[in-house]
């Protein structure tokens, strides 16, 4: 007897994605920003300079990531569109070559003969049904999602990825808010290197580690320019 098995599949992968995209970038952004902002000023000017930097890089990623994700999704939606419109012009005006299409394709399935053609008459039976199936197996194109949709999702993803490392200075308690935004942005690091994974495939603690080596990467480099840029600013 065949065992039966859950095939697990993504559904509305094109939000996660923008979800997703949005964290990372107003969490990466944001954090190596504050870092190296936080150990230039934060010594000898507190936390008024990285709050201020801190929503400025929010409110201006968001708006730039937001417009980006819906320009590049208004261009992929009116493409596949405008490509839905055409096979579904080619099938009214040559319905004898669109079946022949559905024909090949079927074919090299490895479907031939009466059970082949049994399939095509199934399948141009129906107008949707027929376009669907071209626009799918010969097009290689699915229903496109909600431009803006997906530019709102990354436009507020993108904002609570900034909030999360700027939050602790809020506090004002000097270098102990940038240890506690560091650790909050570590451990939202490995969450976002966790949720990437059911997009990509990999293993979880494979992209939980990736991100935090990213995280760690950025936050040594950033500390150093912002202790440099410190000495700098003393000298003047």
């Amino acid at each position: 007897m065949m065992s039966s098995r859950e095939e697990e599949h993504i559904v509305g992968g094109g939000k996660i994605r923008s979800i997703i995209l949005g964290l990372n970038d107003g969490l990466i952004s944001t954090f190596t920003l504050l870092v190296g902002v936080a150990a230039a000023t934060l010594a000898t000017e507190g936390n008024v300079i990285v709050i201020l930097t801190g929503i400025a890089a929010m409110v201006s990623g968001a708006i730039s990531m937001g417009l980006g994700e819906y320009i590049s999704s208004k261009s992929e939606y009116n493409y596949i569109k405008s490509e839905i419109k055409k096979e579904e012009a080619e099938i009214e005006l040559f319905p004898e070559e669109e079946k022949q299409e559905v024909y090949d394709i079927i074919e090299k399935m490895g479907i031939k003969g009466d059970v082949a053609n049994a399939c095509v008459n199934s399948i141009t039976s129906n107008k949707e049904v027929w376009l669907n199936f071209l626009i799918g197996n010969e097009l290689g194109l699915d229903e496109p999602e909600n431009p803006t949709l997906g530019a709102l999702l990354t436009f507020i993803a993108f904002v609570v990825g900034s909030f999360i490392p700027l939050s602790p200075y809020f506090l004002n308690l000097g270098f102990i808010s940038l240890i506690i935004s560091t650790v909050l942005s570590f451990c939202m690091l490995g969450i976002v290197g966790t949720a990437k994974t059911k997009i990509t495939g990999e293993r979880k603690l494979k992209g939980a580690i990736e991100m935090l080596i990213i995280g760690g990467v950025a936050f040594v480099c950033s500390y150093g320019i912002g202790l440099w840029l410190e000495q700098f600013i003393t000298t003047l």
